[in-house]
């Protein structure tokens, strides 16, 4: 006799939702590719009048314009789809927030169940694009030319806004000379600079990364306030005469050790009473989430030897290498902006 099954106490929504959400970046970079974004930037337009441009079916062209639609991207007025800010403001090409390389770059992982699995369990980065693990080739300063170059202006995207969204907020009074380590594009130091007229910076970066830095601090003309340095962090002295020091996206790139090389070096370079500022997502104290710091860890965990840190280990970190006064301030788009003094000399 056959078995009345009982109804479900919950419907499947949630993981309908994250069955089909496999299709987003995808989606995404693909409609970033075919341009749709550029073009319904020039005119909206309606499903038909899309695939002919674009050289569509009438079902793909449905299809995408639906998907994009859903995804918040974009909005149907009166038979016409138009950008909405989101897409206007990250999703075009000429604009300078514009999110395209490193969207193309993360459709370029190896990333499937499979890999997944076997990263978690030998607990070691997936090597990816040559067949290196990333920080494997910046722990060694042995990062190729083309490959440094290519992943700088890739995290430049990713991280451009969110430089803008911490310049106005935070607070650099008493700051005169800041430290930027390891700041890829310089993109921080740019937003810093520009917001904070009497501060001067400095972006210590790996040889063939400095290459494209010098191109960023140029085109906004900032070359008489952001000097670029080369320096492996891990073993070359940093730089002498900075009152701040500064860390967006490191950390969680680095295993505890290297974490703690890190801060213990900035605590030597600093004079008393000088700052460390730390950019990061934080993991909750309960680490439960948020979801974007949880994925974000997960990658950290995919591609590096690294991690998000909870706002309690970085706590720990920071007053265990000898600093005091650690703050947390929210900044931007879930970001954090942790900030800490070397003891004044008694």
């Amino acid at each position: 006799m056959p078995v009345d099954l009982e109804t479900p106490t919950c419907d499947d929504s949630l993981i309908r939702q994250l069955w089909a959400s496999a299709y987003q970046l995808p989606i995404l970079s693909a409609a970033d590719e075919l341009g749709v974004f550029t073009l319904l930037e020039r005119e909206p337009a309606s499903v038909t009048e899309l695939g002919e441009k674009l050289s569509l079916s009438a079902r793909a062209a449905e299809a995408l314009l639906a998907s994009l639609s859903a995804m918040g991207l974009l909005a149907r007025l009166q038979g016409k789809f138009h950008l909405t800010e989101v897409s206007r403001t990250f999703l075009l090409p000429a604009k300078p927030f514009y999110w395209g390389p490193i969207l193309r770059m993360l459709c370029q992982l190896p990333l499937s169940d499979r890999a997944l699995v076997e990263t978690l369990r030998r607990d070691g980065a997936m090597a990816w694009g040559n067949g290196n693990v990333i920080t494997d080739e910046w722990a060694q300063a042995a990062l190729p030319d083309e490959r440094a170059q290519a992943f700088t202006r890739a995290m430049h995207s990713h991280s451009f806004a969110t430089a803008v969204g911490l310049a106005q907020r935070v607070e650099l009074s008493g700051v005169e000379r800041l430290l930027d380590v390891a700041g890829g594009s310089g993109c921080f130091s740019v937003a810093l600079a520009r917001r904070h007229e009497g501060v001067q910076f400095t972006v210590a970066e790996l040889p063939p990364v400095c290459k494209v830095t010098r191109q960023y601090v140029a085109e906004h003309g900032l070359e008489g306030r952001i000097d670029v340095v080369e320096l492996d962090m891990f073993r070359d002295a940093w730089p002498p005469g900075h009152d701040a020091i500064f860390f967006a996206n490191i950390l969680h790139d680095w295993d505890s050790a290297r974490r703690q090389l890190l801060i213990q070096r900035s605590f030597e370079a600093l004079p008393p009473g000088g700052r460390v500022l730390v950019y990061e997502l934080l993991l909750s104290d309960a680490q439960d989430g948020p979801l974007t710091a949880a994925l974000m860890s997960m990658n950290m965990v995919f591609l590096t030897p690294g991690k998000q840190l909870t706002g309690g280990e970085l706590d720990e970190l920071l007053r265990g290498c000898g600093f005091t006064d650690v703050s947390f301030t929210p900044a931007y788009a879930g970001y954090s902006l942790i900030s800490a003094r070397k003891p004044a000399a008694r």
